[in-house]
C-alpha cells in the first residue's frame, strides 16, 4: 500500500531544488493579500501555505494523472484566493490539464519516467503535448496586467514544473522541440524585456506602486523565460543552468519586491536586488547565466547569441527602470527603514550559492537528470570548463 501510494507521490532531485521558492511564493503571496487588505495576516498565510502544498504535491507527482488532479485543484485554489477567475489563467491552466489528460488517458505512460521511452507516446500525440505545453508556458509567463499582478506573477509558476516533468522527457524523442522550443523562449524573453524598456522610458505616467507592478510582471517573464530556454535546449549544461536560474530569478523577485514597496526607498538595498536580477559576479544568477550561455552555445550558437543580447538589453531596462523608481521618488528627509527579512534573506541565499556553487550545481544536475533531461550532447565543446562547477557526466 506505501509503495503503492510512493510510486504515485514521492519527491526526487528535482522537486527538493524547486521547493525552496515555495517557501518564498508563499510568503509573497500572503504579503499582497495583507497590503491589498483581502486577508488577515492569519487567513493569508494560511491560505498561501495550502497553495504551496498543491504546488509541491505537483512537484512531487510521478504520473499524469496525480499531477491532473493537483493541478485542478491548485487552480480551484488560486481563483479562490483571488475571488475571481481570468481568461489568461483560464487557458493556460486548461491547456495543462488537456497535455496531462492526453498522458493520462491516451498513451501508455505509467509515469513521466516511461515518456521517453521509444512506443510509450506516438509521434502525433508527442507532438500536441508538447504544443500544448507551450501555449501554457507562453501564457504563464508573458507579461501580465498590472491589476493581475496578483493573479498571474508567481515565482513558481506551475507550467514550468509541467514542462519539466512531462516536455523534458518527451523532447528525448522529438528532435525538433530542441531547436524551436528555446526560439520560442527567447521570444517571450525579449518581448519582456523590451516591455520592461518602455516602461522604464515612460515611468512618468505611471504611479510608483503602478510601475514596480509592471517592473516586476516584465523581469519576471524574462528570468522565468530563461529557465524555460534551459529546460528546453535537450542540453545538460543548460538544464542546470535552468535549475539555477529558477532560484536566482525567485531570489531577485522577492528582494525587488520587498525593496522597491517600502515607502522609502533602501537604495543600497534596491542596486543590490538589481544586480541578483541581471547576474552580477558573486550571485547565483551569474553561475545560473555562466552555464546557460555555455550551455546553449554547444548546440545553439545563434540562440546563445540571442540569450546574451536579451540579458543585456534586459540589464539596462531594468536599471533605467530602478532609476526612474528612486527619481520619482523625490528626496525623503526620512531615514531608510532597516532592511526586512525579505530582503536579507534573498540577499544571504543569493550570495552563498554565487560564492560556493559547486554543491547546489550538484543537486541542479542532479534535479535535471530527475526530469529525464539528461541528453548526449553533440558538436564542437564550449564549455566553462570540464571541472568548472563539479557537474556530473551525463
Amino acid at each position: 500500500m506505501i509503495d503503492d501510494v510512493f510510486s504515485l507521490v514521492w519527491p526526487d532531485w528535482f522537486a527538493w531544488m524547486v521547493a525552496p521558492i515555495l517557501v518564498f511564493e508563499a510568503s509573497r503571496s500572503a504579503r499582497i493579500q495583507i497590503r491589498t487588505g483581502k486577508r488577515t495576516a492569519r487567513n493569508a498565510y494560511a491560505v498561501s501555505a495550502l497553495e504551496g502544498f498543491l504546488v509541491f504535491t505537483c512537484l512531487m507527482a510521478r504520473t499524469p494523472l496525480v499531477f491532473l488532479v493537483t493541478s485542478i485543484l491548485h487552480f480551484t485554489m488560486t481563483a479562490y484566493r483571488e475571488g475571481t477567475v481570468w481568461r489568461r489563467g483560464i487557458v493556460s491552466t486548461l491547456s495543462l490539464m488537456s497535455s496531462s489528460a492526453i498522458l493520462a488517458f491516451g498513451t501508455r505512460a505509467s509515469g513521466f519516467e516511461t515518456l521517453a521511452l521509444t512506443g510509450v507516446v506516438d509521434e502525433s500525440t508527442r507532438s500536441i503535448v508538447l504544443l500544448l505545453l507551450v501555449v501554457g508556458c507562453v501564457l504563464s509567463l508573458l507579461p501580465v496586467k498590472v491589476e493581475d499582478e496578483a493573479k498571474g506573477a508567481q515565482v513558481a509558476p506551475i507550467a514550468l514544473v509541467a514542462f519539466a516533468r512531462m516536455a523534458v522527457p518527451l523532447a528525448a524523442n522529438e528532435p525538433r522541440a530542441t531547436l524551436i522550443v528555446p526560439l520560442v523562449a527567447v521570444g517571450v524573453s525579449l518581448i519582456s524585456a523590451l516591455w520592461l524598456l518602455t516602461a522604464g522610458m515612460r515611468a512618468n505616467h505611471f504611479e510608483r506602486e503602478s510601475l514596480v507592478s509592471e517592473l516586476l510582471v516584465c523581469e519576471r517573464g524574462v528570468l522565468f523565460s530563461f529557465v524555460w530556454m534551459g529546460l528546453a535546449s535537450g542540453d545538460q549544461q543548460a538544464g542546470v543552468g535552468a535549475v539555477l536560474e529558477w532560484w536566482a530569478g525567485a531570489l531577485a523577485l522577492v528582494a525587488l519586491e520587498s525593496a522597491l514597496r517600502v515607502k522609502v526607498l533602501p537604495k543600497p538595498m534596491a542596486f543590490f536586488a538589481v544586480a541578483m536580477a541581471i547576474g552580477l559576479p558573486g550571485t547565483v544568477g551569474f553561475v545560473a547565466e555562466d552555464l546557460l550561455a555555455h550551455g546553449l552555445l554547444e548546440l545553439r550558437p545563434l540562440l546563445a547569441a540571442g540569450f546574451v543580447a536579451v540579458g543585456a538589453i534586459n540589464a539596462a531596462a531594468l536599471f533605467l527602470a530602478i532609476v526612474n523608481v528612486i527619481a520619482d521618488g523625490g528626496y525623503d528627509p526620512r531615514p531608510a527603514p532597516p532592511p526586512t527579512l525579505g530582503m536579507i534573506l534573498p540577499a544571504m541565499l543569493s550570495l552563498l550559492v554565487g560564492l560556493a556553487p559547486r554543491p547546489f550545481v550538484t543537486g541542479a544536475s542532479l534535479a535535471h537528470e530527475a526530469t529525464g533531461g539528461v541528453q548526449e550532447s553533440a558538436g564542437p565543446s564550449h564549455h566553462r570548463s570540464p571541472d568548472a562547477y563539479d557537474i556530473p557526466p551525463p
